[in-house]
């Protein structure tokens, strides 16, 4: 479930407990023993969502700056290669005798990285697939598998995703 949602009383768990009983699904569980349960959240705003990297004494990498290239579902790779440059660039300060200042060597890599040019290639995917399904999936594809995430515009987030809750007297639970 995204963060994007507009009804204060959804319930991604209770969403996701509905979905289970779905008859194409209810088949494939039934029988079942879980054996573990677990939730997680992940920053998908991609390229145009990107905080600061770094700060006084520390720094960001992997999924905590948002380096999941969310077009793909892939983030492994960013995080480890994210983790390198800030590792490289702390090694580098430690070396120098510097401490608690900023990496600034860590977001300068980044602007050179191979992951930099994938993220850009997939910087629309967010904005796109909130305009709907079948425009987002045909944006999508021109841009990435026709054009090669290689076109001159770059759509911005009309809002963060907070701004689309309503309060709860304009809901239904």
């Amino acid at each position: 479930v995204g963060l994007g949602y507009s009804n204060p009383y959804l319930s991604p768990f209770e969403e996701f407990q509905r979905y289970k009983t779905h008859p194409a699904i209810r088949t494939f569980l039934e029988g079942g023993k879980r054996v573990s349960y677990g939730a997680r959240a992940i920053t998908a705003g991609g390229l145009m969502s990107l905080p600061k990297l770094v700060f006084p004494g520390g720094a960001l990498a992997g999924d905590d700056a948002g380096f999941l290239n969310a077009s793909r579902i892939k983030g492994s790779h960013a995080a480890i290669k994210s983790g390198k440059m800030a590792a490289e660039a702390a090694f580098d300060a430690v070396q120098a005798g510097r401490q608690a200042d900023e990496l600034s060597a860590y977001p300068d890599a980044f602007d050179r990285s191979w992951l930099k040019t994938e993220l850009y290639r997939a910087r629309n995917f967010k904005q796109w697939m909130s305009k709907g399904l079948y425009l987002g999936t045909f944006m999508v594809g021109l841009e990435q598998k026709v054009l090669g995430g290689n076109v001159p515009w770059t759509l911005h987030h009309q809002h963060a995703d907070n701004e689309t809750l309503k309060p709860a007297s304009q809901c239904k639970p």
